[in-house]
């Protein structure tokens, strides 16, 4: 561990704080600065994205972690929580990205949201959403995390909702904050059950208790299941991941931020953040990889039937965030990891092109598009370029971290794993090249497709960036097994502790020449049936749909996820709901205004004893002596007495009133 300057912690410590501060300043003054509130917020996003070139650079000159807390709360004897950073090659590489991504999409807001009643709000959540997901990264423990989680959600559920005017976005916000929060209430259960057996929520600690069994067995493999269902909920994994698609009715550049570099990113992190706390439960592993594999495979089936362009890359997002979770699970941490890093630039940019052909023709439906190859030359190739990555096709990004995943699959013996994986890649490739060519490809369907016109270039800007990154961003991560005479330099900056390598007994990953070649193969194999369905043959798509149609049913409706849950929940939750309503306005409400009622009419009744004469008042006290006397009459001798006070009282009263 290395000690940080004064300078160093000043500038780390920005990094979050600028977005959190241009928040609030365009929350207290963005009505005012209208349209100058994009320029306030790109400031702020910029100057983190340098500052987090500097962290990165703290961390690759140092060789070693940068860290420093405060207290936060002293709980005297029981301790205390802290509030700090903590900067390792995975996080310093991940502030890049996020800050990277984040700068992108709000240079492209500025004309995609340039009609937008509220503007500055919409800039304003977006730069707190960049500095939540900046202070989750920087998280040194589960609580500081954990504060960051829930302003990560608070902020998905303000953006998605950001048209709340329509019925559908705002149920798709409602939705998203409820689901995610099922997983956030496992993650809190995790963290309590961590702190009570260990005494701390810091990441080290944790993982220091564990290794000399202050928290073992069942007990541990709980705590860690629990904290993954939190990464569940966050990365839209089964059966968690409902609500992803569903966000699509935010606007697209909000789309293209959850989906690339926050939110969803944020339950992989969480998982390569306390990799050497998972490593030591096999059956925690196990899980990951399973559930990771599983979600890859069923979330690609759902987008080979989708319409809706943006609910194709949506379900794109859960299946690669599977990869992930299941390169993870294995034990392959920086394939992950690496993963992790390419898609954000690959996907971003195809929200951003998807975002593109919206605004030039007002539709989500990819059946409505057609030959806008000419009309709009820049989203094409840029999308084209972000499809190949996506699909794994070599020499782009996405080919380096996903056949490393797969070849990983293969070498540590997961052959299942390894299947699915494999599989997904082909219907990755189909299904992303089917909207392509959908979009594309052959004639304008509609009059909106005739008169579509490229995007202005505040817009195709960042575009052509990011393509330019979804094709060298994997050249950092090529394996020294390919042949080339470069260093793998992502695995070196980015790799699992040696304990974590230790406790896995991982063998030595190379580059296998057989696996790429396969999964490139199996890539091309779904493009050139996308093309054969799709363009020169499109009725053969829509004959096999008619022949299969409880299939094809089947996959567009999500498997009919939603409707499962709609009957085991949602309808339950209603009903009790509705019961509880009528209950309260039936039965409390009547009851409580009954009770007033009749107090009232009691004081009514008792008004005209108020006749102001002393001889009443004093009677009033000879009953309400008498009461008492009888309700403590059990002792005679004050029965007795209090008898005989009271008669003497009742003498004297009434003799006052002869």
């Amino acid at each position: 561990m290395t000690q940080q300057t004064v300078g160093q912690q000043v500038i780390i410590t920005a990094i979050p704080a600028l977005p959190a501060l241009v928040f609030i300043f365009l929350t207290l003054f963005g009505r005012y600065l209208k349209e100058g509130a994009q320029y306030v917020a790109i400031f702020g996003v910029a100057t983190s994205l340098v500052f987090s070139g500097f962290a990165l650079y703290f961390v690759a000159i140092s060789g070693a972690p940068l860290q420093f807390a405060v207290n936060w709360v002293d709980l005297g004897a029981g301790g205390s929580f802290q509030m700090g950073v903590y900067i390792d090659g995975l996080a310093a590489v991940m502030l890049v990205v996020v800050c990277f991504v984040s700068l992108m999409i709000q240079l492209y807001s500025g004309a995609f949201m340039q009609d937008d009643k509220r503007f500055a709000w919409y800039y304003a959540v977006l730069n707190l959403f960049t500095a939540s997901m900046l202070g989750l990264v920087l998280a040194p423990n589960f609580i500081e995390l954990y504060v960051f989680w829930e302003l990560v959600g608070l902020c998905s559920y303000l953006l998605i909702g950001h048209w709340f005017e329509k019925p559908q976005a705002a149920k798709a916000a409602q939705k998203a904050f409820i689901v995610t929060r099922i997983g956030d209430a496992a993650l809190f259960i995790g963290i309590i059950m961590f702190w009570r057996a260990t005494g701390t929520t810091s990441y080290r600690g944790i993982f220091e208790a564990a290794q000399v069994g202050f928290i073992g067995g069942s007990l541990f493999t709980a705590a860690v299941v629990l904290v993954f269902v939190g990464a569940i909920g966050k990365s839209a994994q089964f059966p968690l991941h409902v609500w992803l698609p569903d966000a699509m009715e935010g606007p697209t550049p909000v789309s293209a931020l959850i989906h690339a570099a926050t939110m969803v990113a944020a339950g992989v992190y969480l998982v390569a953040r306390t990799y050497d706390i998972f490593v030591q439960s096999p059956t925690a592993m196990l899980v990951v990889a399973y559930i990771g594999g599983f979600t890859a495979l069923m979330a690609a089936t759902m987008a080979l039937t989708k319409k809706d362009i943006k609910r194709v890359i949506a379900y794109s997002t859960v299946s690669q965030l599977g990869y992930m979770m299941l390169a993870l699970g294995i034990g392959s941490f920086t394939a992950g990891v690496f993963h992790l890093y390419n898609h954000a630039f690959f996907k971003a940019l195809l929200f951003l092109c998807a975002g593109s052909i919206i605004y030039a023709m007002n539709s989500y439906n990819v059946f409505e598009m057609g030959g806008l190859r000419h009309r709009m030359p820049i989203t094409f190739w840029t999308m084209v370029i972000a499809g190949v990555s996506l699909a794994g096709i070599f020499p782009l990004s996405g080919f380096w971290s996903k056949d490393a995943i797969v070849a990983a699959a293969f070498i540590e013996h997961f052959y299942v794993l390894f299947g699915m994986a494999l599989l997904t890649v082909f219907l990755t490739a189909f299904y992303i090249f089917r909207a392509i060519f959908l979009a594309f490809m052959g004639e304008p369907r509609t009059e909106a497709a005739h008169e579509a016109i490229e995007s202005p270039g505040i817009m195709t800007g960042p575009m052509v960036i990011l393509a330019f990154l979804s094709v060298v961003s994997g050249w950092i991560g090529i394996p020294e097994g390919f042949g080339l005479p470069l260093g793998d330099y992502f695995a070196d900056f980015v790799a699992p502790s040696d304990f974590a390598a230790t406790t896995l007994a991982l063998e030595p990953e190379s580059f296998s020449f057989l696996t790429a070649a396969l999964s490139v193969v199996v890539g091309l194999a779904g493009i050139a049936l996308a093309y054969a369905f799709y363009v020169p043959k499109p009725e053969w798509a829509t004959s096999l749909a008619y022949r299969f149609s409880p299939i094809y049913t089947f996959l567009d409706r999500g498997w009919y996820f939603d409707d499962i849950y709609n009957v085991l929940f949602v309808r339950p939750a209603m009903a009790i709901g509705r019961f509880v309503r009528e209950f309260d306005l039936q039965v409390l409400n009547k009851l409580i205004w009954g009770i007033g009622r009749a107090f009232l009419r009691i004081g009514e009744r008792l008004r005209p004893l108020q006749t102001g004469g002393a001889q009443n008042y004093a009677l009033f006290m000879l009953i309400s002596v008498l009461i008492l006397g009888v309700i403590v009459g059990a002792q005679y001798a004050f029965f007795v007495v209090a008898l005989i006070a009271v008669i003497a009282l009742a003498a004297v009263a009434v003799g006052a009133r002869l």
